[in-house]
């Protein structure tokens, strides 16, 4: 079984496991491009008036499209979103069963603007590092809250669809993160266990997963407070495994 470095622990495994958002690409320019599609898609179906209304309740600003990093739009599981979408929508009269279906069309349409308009970027130095750690025999595997089909899209785009053995969403299991369900169903589908994986994470809730799921090895990408959190160790980018902080 191949091991890796982590800040100077060898660690066993054979899964490697990573969030996407803020761990494998770029989450600030992923969630206001997601703001813009959604702004757009909401103004286009039912006016400025609900779509500034959604734009209260999900962190953004309305007029800059500025994304709060710890609202809703880039913290919620995509079924938690959906229900403030309603909300906003019930707000302005709709039936909550009306709203619900509206709420449900207009992502829709939000994700296919999206995917007409944004362009994915890995994290700087990721993609050869990602294919150094293919290449030394792990397994790949993203594990995240948003819907599966959306980090096949994203994988696609980046054209690294390859390199992943295993892509797991929200959309795939019963509970979201901070529960270990994601993290386990990647297991069960590549055949690996738990013990023999290591996932890596840039929120507090990737931490909680990680340790729910009973992996190896829990990696925090990002600041030190992710040790509070849970992680075994912290990281500022997955790059570094490879080349070196």
């Amino acid at each position: 079984m191949p091991k890796i470095a982590i800040k100077s622990v060898d660690v066993e495994a054979e899964l490697l496991l990573f969030d996407l958002s803020g761990t494998l690409i770029d989450d600030r320019a992923q969630f206001q491009s997601l703001a813009k599609a959604r702004m757009r898609a909401f103004t286009d179906k039912t006016g400025p008036e609900v779509a500034k209304t959604w734009a209260d309740l999900e962190g953004v600003d309305p007029v800059t499209l500025k994304v709060d990093m710890d609202g809703p739009l880039s913290k919620a599981p995509r079924s938690e979103d959906l229900a403030v979408a309603t909300l906003a929508l019930y707000r302005h009269g709709r039936p909550w069963h009306e709203a619900k279906k509206l709420a449900q069309e207009i992502y829709y349409e939000a994700d296919t603007i999206q995917r007409a308009t944004y362009r994915p970027l890995f994290i700087g130095g990721l993609r050869p590092a990602l294919e150094a750690l293919k290449a030394r025999g792990f397994k790949l595997g993203v594990a995240t809250n948003s819907q599966s089909q959306t980090v096949l899209d994203v994988l696609k785009s980046l054209d690294a669809e390859a390199l992943f053995e295993v892509v797991v969403g929200t959309d795939m299991v019963v509970e979201s993160k901070p529960a270990p369900d994601m993290i386990l169903e990647a297991c069960t589908l590549t055949g690996v266990e738990p013990l023999q994986t290591v996932y890596f994470g840039d929120q507090p809730t990737d931490m909680e997963a990680g340790r729910n799921a009973s992996v190896a090895y829990v990696v925090g990408v990002g600041g030190a407070d992710l040790m509070d959190a849970g992680a075994d160790a912290v990281v500022a980018s997955v790059a570094e495994l490879v080349y070196g902080s």
